[in-house]
């Protein structure tokens, strides 16, 4: 199973091809063979969420256009509400080892907050 979150779009614009060269360094040909052969516009790994908030700015940016997107996660159809919800775990997360690493760093312990 792939373990990764992309975007997929249903036709090639000029517009299309502008949007994703400012996210990846691609020719214009790689990006409408990309969607005429159905596969990822942008791709990466679940646990990116750099990545993850790349394919929403993406998603975003092209539905506003009025092109046609579909979002997916290891390969199925996702839900922007699941991304997004990943995105705020995510960074709950990060804030909890960043508070825990320092408070191991300034030699607190559980004990010492009872």
């Amino acid at each position: 199973m792939n373990s990764s979150v992309g975007i997929k779009a249903d036709k090639f614009t000029a517009a299309v091809a502008k949007i994703m060269r400012s996210y990846e360094e691609v020719p214009i040909s790689e990006i409408k063979r990309r969607i005429e052969c159905g596969e990822y516009l942008y791709e990466c790994d679940y646990i990116d969420g750099d990545g993850i908030s790349r394919v929403l700015q993406i998603n975003d940016k092209l539905t506003a256009l009025g092109i046609k997107c579909g979002l997916f996660e290891h390969d199925r159809p996702a839900d922007i509400r699941l991304l997004k919800n990943l995105l705020v775990s995510y960074k709950q997360t990060e804030t909890e080892v960043e508070r825990d690493i320092d408070r191991e760093v300034l030699g607190y312990c559980e004990d010492d907050i009872e």
